[in-house]
């Protein structure tokens, strides 16, 4: 699957295309959804939440203008979603601002920024490193799971796979490769040092 960002969200212009929306709603589902409950929303408002991001991008994904000009896409989304979450905060809670507010606001910004980050990364490279796995080799995936994901040292991954440390090595090379050219492809950035994708 040609996984170039201008690509992906080409497809989802066409509302037909279920393919394309189901890849689509396979990435950001899950990343609005985690982002809401870091936000410190519960169960439902989060739910809530993914539904009116998903219902706006639904309307507006056809005729979204594609940049290439790095962090386009994820600025976008991540104001789309900010702007959910505090309107419902406004919904729940009614009342008047005070200087205190806005000062609590202002050394939040880069602790939101931080977590929209660490999701935006964690999400895509689980999409992606599931997508990779499917098309190695079940020897080769293994191996890249115990040593990369589990934090086997090679040695015992050589022992339990009966195979030699350089090919525990050039698993995790290939792999990693794949990943990061998989993410820079479709979303113009280079992940993080860390390769795990995790399972929140």
């Amino acid at each position: 699957m040609d996984s170039t960002k201008s690509y992906v969200l080409r497809r989802v212009r066409n509302l037909h295309d279920e393919m394309g929306w189901r890849d689509f709603v396979e990435i950001y589902e899950p990343l609005i959804y985690r982002y809401a409950r870091l936000r410190k929303l519960g169960h439902e408002d989060s739910n809530e939440i993914v539904q009116e991001c998903m219902a706006l991008l639904v309307e507006e994904m056809p005729k979204f203008d594609y940049s290439r000009e790095k962090g386009h896409f994820k600025g976008w989304l991540k104001t789309i979603t900010n702007n959910k979450i505090n309107d419902l905060f406004k919904k729940r809670r009614p009342r008047a601002g005070t200087p205190q507010d806005f000062e609590r606001a202002q050394h939040r910004e880069h602790p939101l920024d931080d977590l929209w980050e660490e999701q935006w990364q964690r999400k895509h490279l689980r999409y992606f490193l599931k997508q990779i796995l499917d098309r190695v080799s079940e020897k080769t995936r293994r191996a890249f799971e115990l040593h990369v994901v589990s934090g086997w040292p090679v040695e015992q991954v050589s022992e339990v796979l009966k195979i030699s440390a350089d090919q525990v090595y050039a698993a995790k090379s290939r792999i990693t490769q794949r990943l990061r050219d998989r993410f820079n492809d479709l979303t113009g950035e280079s992940p993080g040092t860390s390769t795990k994708a995790g399972h929140s």
